[in-house]
């Protein structure tokens, strides 16, 4: 090989180097074909040309297809065209040979020595071929021309350099030894008669373009045995590893990221939460304090359910109808605005939380037995009966009389029970207890029965007068609670009387 051809070569090997990293054919492009330049030298009966580095010209004569088997192994179909010539003591020859020859091809990027990636890949190659050779030349002072056909045995070792998917450059050192020993014109009688002397240094150096067509199941022009994510939907955009893009790196695909070019949480669909709350930056109303879901990331402080932008009381907890005030007594007023902070439940209040007292007596309606008439306290709200009411009554009740073993009122009594009609009209807020009694004469049992209607045909006469029945209880005692004695006829006229006693509702 002369000087200025091996410049070429070690210029093509160091352009090589500083390619990117592919692979050779592979799972993916299982096919490669390849075109060499030939570097050719001689060593048998006339001359041992190995390694002469200025013996030899470079020929476009070979060319490669290869088929991958699997990581470790290639088959490789080789044709070759080259030219050999020699001179030594004895003589010259020049010869074209023709060489075909399929070989298996061992590669050390195959996972066990080196990553399938290699940038570098050694390989050894071993096979068996056919070469025809046209010879001619002049051995011995004679002159030869000659033609030979033989099977010939091939091996060698190289190295494959990565450029990109699908080229690569390849440098391969081989022999080729052929079953002949006449290439050179010259048989040595004196060895055995299977002995082969003449061999071929095939020293190459030239491209590979790899073909086929790779699977690619989600379609997303990253294949099955490269792709990382291989179901990704159809029109993604992915990555050279076949995953959907993430821009911002978030750990959220482009596609599913509602904020792809922000980084955020996984949890919030990609978006990010700058206060924590659980509610993305996006949907946030209070973007920069942490709040609640419920509130589109806006702060309830007090747990009230009110919003703080909302809630006239945010740092207390309080009712939504009062805008999350509190309400301690629960009358509907805030506290802040109750003057009667401990009004009991269900009472009607005034706009400053205190109960309704209607007739200004001191007693709240609620407790008042008489809210629309003013009263005193210890009478419950109702005014007090007069002291000449009471005497009025008592009149009454002493001279309301019955007809001896009768419940019919005299004339008389009917006059005076008028008064009574009066002071129930005047005291509307009272009712009236009227109890009847008897004298002793007669039986027990029928002055009982007597003094019941006795007191009800009282409470009939004021009835009639237009005394609301509800307003009147009436009840017989018999001959019980006596005011006088039985033993004269005054006292037991005292004895058959009626009571009066007004009392509250």
């Amino acid at each position: 090989m002369n000087k200025r051809y091996f410049k070429i070569v070690l210029l093509l090997f160091a352009l090589s180097l500083l390619s990117p990293v592919v692979r050779a054919q592979n799972a993916d492009q299982k096919w490669g074909v390849g075109l060499y330049l030939n570097f050719n030298d001689y060593k048998g009966d006339i001359a041992n040309d190995f390694w002469d580095l200025g013996n030899s010209k470079p020929y476009l004569g070979s060319a490669t297809l290869g088929r991958y088997l699997n990581p470790s192994f290639d088959a490789v179909f080789r044709v070759s065209y080259f030219n050999v010539e020699s001179e030594g003591a004895i003589g010259n020859f020049d010869a074209w040979l023709f060489n075909t020859d399929v070989n298996l091809k061992y590669k050390f990027n195959n996972g066990y020595f080196l990553k399938e990636n290699a940038t570098l890949s050694p390989f050894l190659v071993a096979g068996l071929g056919y070469t025809n050779a046209d010879t001619k030349g002049r051995v011995f002072g004679g002159d030869f021309n000659k033609q030979y056909d033989n099977v010939n045995f091939y091996y060698a070792a190289g190295l494959n350099i990565q450029i990109d998917d699908r080229w690569s450059v390849a440098l391969e050192t081989g022999i080729y030894y052929p079953m002949s020993d006449r290439y050179d014109g010259y048989k040595n009688k004196e060895r055995e008669a299977k002995s082969y002397n003449d061999k071929f240094m095939h020293n190459t150096i030239g491209v590979i373009y790899n073909f086929g067509k790779s699977e690619d199941s989600d379609g997303d022009g990253v294949s099955d045995r490269k792709d990382e994510c291989p179901n990704t939907p159809s029109g993604v955009a992915v990555d050279k590893k076949g995953c959907p893009l993430d821009s911002d790196g978030d750990g959220v695909a482009d596609f599913k990221d509602e904020c792809p070019m922000l980084a955020g949480d996984p949890l919030l669909a990609g978006c990010p939460d700058s206060d924590g709350d659980g509610v993305a930056d996006k949907d946030d109303a209070c973007p920069d304090v942490k709040g609640l879901v419920l509130f589109a990331g806006c702060p309830d402080t007090d747990g009230d359910g009110v919003q703080d932008s909302e809630d006239a009381c945010p740092q207390v907890k309080g009712l939504k109808t009062l805008n999350g005030c509190p309400d301690s007594d629960g009358d509907g007023v805030t506290d802040a605005k109750d003057k009667c902070p401990k009004t009991k439940p269900g009472y009607v209040v005034d706009v400053m939380g205190c109960a309704l007292d209607n007739d200004k007596d001191g007693v709240v309606n609620e407790e008042d037995k008489c809210p629309e008439m003013a009263g005193t306290v210890s009478n419950f709200g109702c005014p007090e009966i007069e002291a000449e009411v009471k005497k009025e009554l008592e009149f009454v009740a002493k001279n309301v009389q019955f007809a001896s073993g009768k419940d019919v009122l005299t004339p008389k009594s009917r006059e005076i029970l008028n008064e009574v009609v009066q002071i129930m009209n005047d005291y509307s807020a009272y009712s009236l207890t009227i109890s009847g009694y008897t004298d002793d004469q007669g039986k027990e049992e029928m002055n009982l029965l007597l003094s019941e209607k006795r007191a009800n045909a009282t409470k009939q006469f004021l009835t009639e007068k237009g005394i609301v029945t509800e307003r009147i209880t009436a009840k017989g005692f018999g001959e019980l609670n006596p005011i006088s004695t039985n033993a004269t006829a005054e006292g037991r006229a005292l004895n058959r009387r009626v009571q009066f006693e007004l009392v509250i509702k």
